[in-house]
């Protein structure tokens, strides 16, 4: 039989594009959800099952592991509980037999000054310190996150919340879920392994808005937008305000640097360059 792997928060963004590489390698996948709605989207991504469980919640959280020989575990963004929720799922997974640990980090959990980067480095230690048998994924920024800036520029200008001359070295969501596909696919071989998977092209956001124009026949510029008038969602929590101030002032300071040699190599050939993924995500023009 098929290995079953589980994968929490399973109707988020991440979570269906690794239920669906899943789903095509004829590896089954439980679907961790808090509700039906998001059962729905798990399924619909091709979830072979799914279990409701609350990662606030040890108790539903375990029962939802139960039988499972993988588990990829990732945390809702700008979790301010991740540690505690990723420490409760590292004792569940030990007390059901779970065979492997995926966690779902981020390229550079050290940077200084942005909390939840440093809150992953703690569950990386986490990780390290049990003794489940683990692998350590750790992205950088999606290339389907600028596009989605992209679909919202709906008068053709991306207003960032950072200077527009920072370059990141962003990466397709569908590569990196080709690599986590592998290592469900086959454990052993990336067992107690950490990678690091980023992009193969160094961009500011200015070059970035080129090459998707180029590619999709869109006219787009960017603009900075100063932080005091960014929009957010109602009733975002004032400690992710300020996590995402701290995040856009690195990115400020630095960019997001990373290099692409470990995606690259997985993967056998050159991960996908943004323009493709626009082409491949957004309708032309």
């Amino acid at each position: 039989m098929t290995p079953l792997v589980g994968v929490t928060t399973a109707s988020g963004q991440t979570g269906r594009y690794l239920v669906r590489e899943f789903a095509r390698r004829g590896i089954r996948v439980r679907g961790l959800v808090r509700s039906m709605r998001a059962a729905d989207a798990a399924r619909e991504a091709g979830a072979f099952e799914t279990a409701q469980a609350d990662l606030a919640d040890r108790e539903s959280l375990a029962a939802a592991l139960a039988g499972l020989d993988l588990l990829v575990f990732i945390a809702p963004p700008f979790d301010g509980r991740e540690d505690a929720h990723a420490a409760d799922a590292l004792a569940a997974a030990a007390r059901q037999g779970v065979g492997h640990f995926v966690y779902y980090s981020v390229l550079h959990p050290s940077f200084r000054g942005v909390p939840h980067h440093l809150r992953k480095l703690d569950v990386e230690t986490q990780v390290k310190d049990s003794a489940l048998l683990w692998t350590i994924i750790q992205p950088t920024m999606y290339q389907q996150t600028f596009l989605g800036l992209v679909r919202q520029a709906t008068d053709g200008v991306l207003r960032l919340p950072y200077s527009p001359a920072a370059r990141f070295h962003l990466v397709d969501l569908q590569d990196v879920a080709g690599v986590v596909g592998e290592v469900a696919a086959d454990p052993d071989r990336h067992v107690y392994a950490t990678y690091e998977l980023a992009g193969p092209e160094r961009l500011s956001s200015t070059e970035m808005a080129e090459r998707v124009a180029q590619a999709t026949g869109r006219h787009l510029r960017v603009e900075e937008l100063p932080t005091t008038s960014l929009r957010l969602p109602p009733g975002l929590p004032r400690t992710t305000i300020a996590e995402m101030l701290a995040m856009f002032a690195k990115y400020d300071r630095a960019g997001y640097p990373a290099s692409a040699n470990v995606l690259r190599l997985l993967l056998g050939r050159e991960p996908t360059p943004l323009a493709t993924v626009a082409q491949r995500e957004l309708p032309n023009g």
